[in-house]
């Protein structure tokens, strides 16, 4: 019998058919790749590390990854998935999309606290990884489109462009901080960060229609 065989009866995988067993083997590599890029970094984190975390062979992840690269790219579909997924929660691109409501979907990680660490290493691989930049690209443009127009929609900022541009800023900083710690003080929830960042846009929005009005 062999150790991947004898791993997986220890799991109690020994009565599910291939397909689910192949399944769930995948999904465990790839939350063990998540964990340890997010604690050790993408390049302290080896092949044989991945597939130990969760008892595997290096032949086990070789089934379902060629590099550890192709698990670094899943893992960063995922991510950008999520965030899409998030902004169109909040209704991202409707009427009436409530502009506190988008940003603080684009800055939760609550539902999964280990993402911030690994978006850093993210960043940290587009500098010397093209495919990693451009898959970042198109994510980041589709988001500023989303959140430019469901922010044109509420009729929060006088540039909409531009405040979207704020709030994918902002994101970036806060993920910063729920990686490594805020500095000193505190760390601002979600929710107030939502709250800081659209209260000032909707002045500067009310402003602007008091000048137009005053002009008339």
């Amino acid at each position: 019998m062999g150790a991947d065989t004898c791993a997986r009866e220890w799991r109690g995988e020994g009565n599910m058919d291939r397909f689910e067993q192949r399944k769930l083997t995948r999904a465990r590599l790839i939350d063990s790749a998540m964990k340890l890029f997010s604690e050790r970094g993408y390049d302290h984190a080896t092949i044989d590390d991945i597939a130990q975390e969760v008892g595997y062979s290096k032949g086990a992840y070789y089934f379902h990854f060629s590099t550890k690269e192709d698990i670094l790219l899943e893992l960063l579909r995922r991510w950008s998935e999520d965030r899409t997924r998030m902004l169109a929660a909040a209704g991202a691109g409707q009427p009436g999309t409530d502009a506190r409501a988008l940003v603080e979907a684009l800055v939760s990680y609550d539902e999964e606290r280990r993402w911030p660490g690994v978006v850093l290493e993210f960043w940290a691989q587009s500098m010397r990884n093209e495919d990693v930049k451009k898959r970042l690209t198109q994510a980041y443009a589709a988001w500023r489109a989303q959140l430019a127009e469901a922010l044109a929609a509420a009729g929060t900022a006088a540039s909409a462009e531009e405040a979207a541009g704020v709030a994918l800023a902002a994101h970036d900083g806060y993920v910063v901080q729920l990686a490594i710690g805020p500095h000193s003080g505190g760390l601002m929830s979600a929710t107030d960060l939502a709250d800081a960042l659209v209260t000032p846009l909707e002045g500067e929005r009310a402003g602007e229609r008091g000048r137009r009005a005053a002009a008339v």
